[in-house]
């Protein structure tokens, strides 16, 4: 789990503050003046969060909860809610993530169905992270008996998604790419790339896990060239790598390496450094196998001048 920076903590603070009290807007201030302003908020936070930059988007997404807040706009608080804490779980504080989520789920329940689906969703992710995917399982409930994925495709395949991670993780292979192919389905269908780039991914991961490794890299390779296709960096990032398991796994230290350099490259670019840890560990095992001696003790100083924080 990564430490908080100042900035990270300034933002939390914020939101617990929102949290516990309300404020109310300027007299000068219109509540449609304030709406504007916190979507501006919260559409700033969308775009640095699809960056990868989450403290910034964090920031973003505490001003937006505080304006929506100050109006008592139910909706935008409950989207505001779910914003913050996906940048907790990406910044590794599942602790605070997971009471902001809760909170979004419980205000859900007064508004829309498709923010109650929403919130699930996001509540299911979570303890998908966590390592916890009977909980996941639990909480996506909600979502599988909600009509919304009906009307909404790219809501029924990453509930779809979501499926097939929890039962992924719980180890039942076949139930897991039927709940990945349906979803990828759906985004091809739909032209959703970059989400049919994270279910080749999955796919490849539950190929992997099981020794098909041909199979796997034929998802990982697809995973890669869409992501490539919506200029995801850190989802490039995320398929080199896996590519480079794969490929360590098969016996292919050659390629392997190649990957994890590729990898560990883009990540760099990023300033990813849990990313940049993962391909530098692969590098040095890659180049240990390869008689790389030289390589290896490059690789493996870059890894410990990198720090654990």
């Amino acid at each position: 789990m990564r430490p908080l920076t100042a900035l990270t903590m300034c933002a939390l603070a914020a939101a617990f503050m929102l949290l516990s009290c309300s404020s109310s807007p300027k007299k000068t201030d219109t509540v449609l003046t304030v709406k504007i302003q916190a979507d501006q908020d919260a559409a700033s936070g969308e775009g640095y969060y699809r960056q990868g930059r989450y403290e910034l988007a964090l920031q973003f997404f505490s001003q937006a909860l505080s304006q929506f807040t100050s109006v008592d706009d139910g909706a935008g608080i409950v989207r505001s809610y779910n914003a913050v804490g996906k940048c907790y779980v990406a910044l590794g504080s599942l602790d605070l993530a997971e009471g902001i989520l809760l909170r979004a789920r419980e205000r859900a329940r007064g508004e829309d169905p498709s923010l109650l689906f929403d919130s699930s969703i996001n509540l299911g992710e979570l303890y998908l992270v966590k390592g916890q995917p009977q909980e996941a399982q639990a909480a996506l409930q909600e979502a599988v008996q909600s009509t919304v994925g009906n009307r909404d495709p790219a809501r029924a395949a990453l509930l779809n998604h979501d499926l097939g991670t929890a039962e992924k993780n719980l180890g039942n292979s076949a139930n897991a790419l039927e709940y990945f192919g349906r979803s990828l389905t759906t985004n091809l269908s739909n032209k959703l790339f970059a989400e049919a780039a994270s279910d080749y991914y999955m796919i490849a991961s539950v190929y992997s896990r099981d020794g098909k490794y041909a199979e796997a890299l034929k998802n990982a390779s697809l995973a890669l060239a869409y992501d490539k296709q919506v200029e995801s960096s850190p989802g490039i990032a995320k398929d080199l790598y896996a590519l480079g398991i794969i490929a360590a796994k098969k016996g292919d230290q050659g390629a392997s390496f190649d990957y994890f350099q590729r990898s560990y490259l883009v990540s760099t670019s990023l300033g990813f450094k849990d990313d940049m840890r993962k391909a530098l560990a692969g590098l040095v095992g890659a180049a240990d196998a390869l008689g790389r001696t030289a390589d290896a003790e490059t690789y493996r100083k870059a890894l410990a001048d990198l720090g654990t924080s």
